[in-house]
């Protein structure tokens, strides 16, 4: 994993403003058209490879625009996994139990926000739910080949690109993330149901180190997850139900040397109220706890960014990486590169130089217009390289 050893790099959480055939992609997906599917998927990442280098990017991933979290993804990870349709006023995520949606204060907001998302356009609504996924019987892990496949597509990507291994990341769901959307109607109890989503990622996560990248779990699921429990857990059951995803977590890690792991969390990519958002004092130790060489955390946002106050009575361990979010993906506001530059070196004076690499919250892929996802990037650069000149 790569270090600022004579600048601050700079690096994101994977999800980029889309390329232009992400549409066409998609819908080859859809139609099981692996052939269309692999070559739009080689021309987007060139695409995002480019777009990120001349955005001053440095630590890159492919953007994910070929991705999705649906049931050509689950049946291909695993057995055990089915759709239904919801009953009610289900939601298929836990997205539809935030408490900050029960009583008045922000009914209105929500009656908008669910209709429009992140990035209102004319005309353009989110659709009805109608399915969710739910484990329905025992899940067992399938062999990587999919995971493989496609890795071996974008290897042809960086190499027409000219991008290096030690210069890219490929994110991985992390079990505490799988379960925001797959639901549990088969264990009898929490750590199967935890241990049965880890088991859905170990090969993928391993598939993705045997291919020499750096990996990187995806879990907001530590930090965003407690304000869409009802009635309120409370800490100490938070934690304790939290611990056992992390442990689950490191189970999926088995193997894998910390130093090519990145963890990212952060408290989601919605721009809504957050007014429940769970400190980050309750689980900063949780998150240290991850077998990983670097941890990505949300830390630019106006409700963490006094987190840094946390790391008084915290330390990190000897030979990691600190990313933090020094670009906010919440708002559309482009962060002046004086600003990004001064917290770069507070974390630097904190941590040490060599151990940050500048970050953003999270993706701004579909959190951001695109032309404001990629402003957001290039003002994380030219704050990086301000940075720089003072540090050194």
């Amino acid at each position: 994993m790569k270090r600022s050893t004579d600048r601050i790099l700079t690096t994101h959480p994977g999800r980029l403003p889309d390329p232009p055939v992400r549409d066409e992609a998609q819908a080859a997906r859809s139609k099981g058209d692996q052939a269309t599917l692999d070559r739009l998927m080689r021309q987007g990442a060139i695409e995002m490879f480019r777009m990120q280098r001349e955005h001053g990017v440095d630590i890159m991933s492919d953007g994910e625009f070929w991705k999705g979290r649906d049931n050509i993804y689950y049946s291909s990870r695993a057995t055990g996994i089915e759709t239904r349709p919801v009953k009610g006023d289900e939601w298929p995520s836990t997205l539809g139990t935030q408490r900050e949606r029960i009583g008045p204060q922000f009914s209105d907001f929500y009656s908008a926000y669910d209709r429009l998302g992140n990035t209102p356009r004319p005309g353009v609504t989110v659709p009805p739910f109608s399915e969710k996924y739910v484990m329905a019987g025992e899940v067992k892990a399938l062999p990587a080949d999919p995971i493989k496949h496609d890795i071996e597509v974008i290897k042809g990507a960086m190499q027409e690109a000219g991008v290096d291994t030690e210069d890219y990341f490929y994110p991985v769901l992390g079990p505490g993330w799988l379960d925001h959307f797959v639901w549990n109607e088969y264990y009898k109890t929490e750590e199967e149901y935890v241990y049965a989503l880890a088991d859905i990622v170990k090969n993928d996560s391993k598939a993705v180190v045997d291919a020499g990248f750096v990996l990187q779990i995806d879990d907001p699921g530590l930090c965003d997850r407690y304000g869409m429990i009802d009635p309120d857990p409370g800490y100490e059951e938070y934690r304790r139900q939290e611990n056992i995803r992390i442990e689950a977590t490191n189970w999926a890690l088995q193997g894998i040397p910390e130093d090519r792991v990145r963890y990212h969390t952060c408290w989601g990519s919605w721009h809504t109220p957050h007014t429940t958002d769970i400190p980050f004092a309750q689980v900063i130790d949780l998150m240290l706890k991850v077998n990983a060489g670097a941890y990505s955390i949300e830390a630019a946002d106006v409700q963490h960014e006094l987190d840094y106050k946390v790391w008084q009575n915290h330390k990190l361990a000897d030979g990691k990486i600190f990313i933090p979010g020094v670009i906010a993906h919440k708002t559309t506001t482009i962060e002046p590169p004086e600003l990004v530059a001064e917290r770069i070196v507070m974390w630097a004076n904190m941590f040490g130089k060599q151990n940050v690499i500048a970050g953003v919250d999270c993706g701004v892929g579909g959190r951001c217009y695109p032309e404001v996802g990629w402003a957001k990037l290039q003002a994380l650069s030219d704050g990086a390289a301000l940075a720089s000149k003072q540090l050194w």
